[in-house]
């Protein structure tokens, strides 16, 4: 436990010196929480019962959630496993496997940051008012963020090269992030593309997020969004042991 700790504190500063990758993971959500905050402000969409913003703020919550869970973990992932880092690893004292756990661990302590940052800026900048069980939201957030991970995980076996990881990674994002009631809501679609995207976690999340949020949710309310989002994290867990290699 200790030497995950201090591993996962190593790669919390090398994140830190990133900059871009800082930029990308939590100035992006923060800007297009204010962006869209400024273009809707107090403005209410036509059949909701809440604010624009009030029904943004969630979404971008899992959209930020997406880029870390998904994004960072497969092309992080890949792009270490092409400079041979894990081949090496076995001639140290460090386990590839603590190393994984390390990156898992900081992805989610970054999702946990993300997440306050826009809560925060949402609050203060647009007066935005929840009133949940926050036990039940941070079940919802940790869930969704291991449902994530799971799937940029998944995608490592079945990304070849880093060059590769971008458009893949990408492609799964837009698709989750569009499909998933991130900016509008999933009745707004056809309702055979409805029924998609109602199945995919970046949606049950939103929904789950929203009800914890607003509407004073129980867990006897949002148990199918939990439902699908662990059968999401255990469907990518059956993939990765397939799919996955260290080389």
């Amino acid at each position: 436990m200790t030497t995950l700790l201090r591993q996962t504190a190593i790669e919390t500063k090398l994140f830190l010196r990133r900059r871009d990758e800082l930029l990308w993971t939590l100035a992006f959500p923060i800007m297009f929480m204010v962006l869209f905050g400024l273009i809707y402000g107090n403005s209410t969409w036509s059949g909701m019962n809440m604010r624009s913003v009030d029904f943004l703020m969630p979404g971008i919550i899992v959209m930020g959630a997406m880029v870390t869970g998904i994004m960072r973990t497969s092309a992080g992932f890949v792009q270490e496993r092409e400079k041979g880092i894990y081949r090496r690893l076995a001639l140290t004292p460090l386990k590839r496997e603590t190393l994984i756990a390390s990156h898992l661990l900081q992805h989610y302590i970054v999702i946990i940051v993300q997440t306050v940052l826009l809560i925060a800026v949402g609050v203060i900048a647009f007066k935005v008012k929840i009133s949940g069980n926050p036990f039940l939201f941070w079940l919802v957030l940790t869930l969704g963020a291991l449902c994530f991970m799971s799937i940029g995980f998944a995608l490592t076996g079945l990304i070849k090269t880093a060059r590769s990881a971008t458009p893949v990674n990408q492609m799964t994002y837009f698709i989750m992030m569009f499909l998933g009631g991130v900016f509008f809501p999933n009745s707004m679609l056809p309702k055979f593309l409805e029924h998609i995207a109602n199945a995919l976690p970046s949606a049950q999340m939103s929904n789950a997020l929203r009800q914890v949020l607003y509407q004073h949710a129980g867990i006897g309310d949002i148990w199918q969004q939990l439902l699908v989002m662990a059968a999401w994290v255990l469907a990518c867990y059956v993939i990765s042991l397939k799919v996955f290699r260290w080389e």
